[in-house]
This record gives structure tokens, sequence and C-alpha cells, in this order.
């Protein structure tokens, strides 16, 4: 999937959903429960901060997860 589609997915998207886990979220989604995968990344090139997010094919709805990446390497 082209990456500039996917943002331009998750700007049409007004609900959003801040998780704990890292890899991917389980929510209920019209009485059934999906696997969001947290698949994409966006980081800042100026700290280490990242954010990991999904977006739930069925109901449109974003989950993300704050997190840092070393880069001390």
């Amino acid at each position: 999937m082209d990456l500039l589609s996917k943002l331009k997915e998750v700007s049409q998207t007004s609900d959003f959903a801040e998780t704990k886990n890292y890899y991917f979220q389980t929510h209920l989604c019209n009485n059934e429960e999906v696997k969001v995968m947290l698949d994409y990344t966006l980081s800042n090139d100026k700290d280490d901060s990242i954010l990991r997010f999904g977006i739930c094919p069925h109901c449109g709805k974003c989950f993300y997860h704050k997190d840092f990446q070393s880069k001390g390497f």
C-alpha cells in the first residue's frame, strides 16, 4: 500500500485511541473482535520519539502507541 494514501486515510479519521500495546490492538467492532496491527511508524528527526499506528479496516478507528527509538549507534 502506498504510504501517502495511508497518511491521507489517517487524516480523515476522527476516532483515535491510544493503546499500551506495541504490535497490535484487539477491539470489538460491530460485535466482532478485530486484531488491528500497528504496522506504521511516524518518527521525529529532532528527537527519538515515534508514533506507531494502525487503522481498523472495518470501522476506520485509528489506534496509536507513543514510544521512543534509540538512535545511539
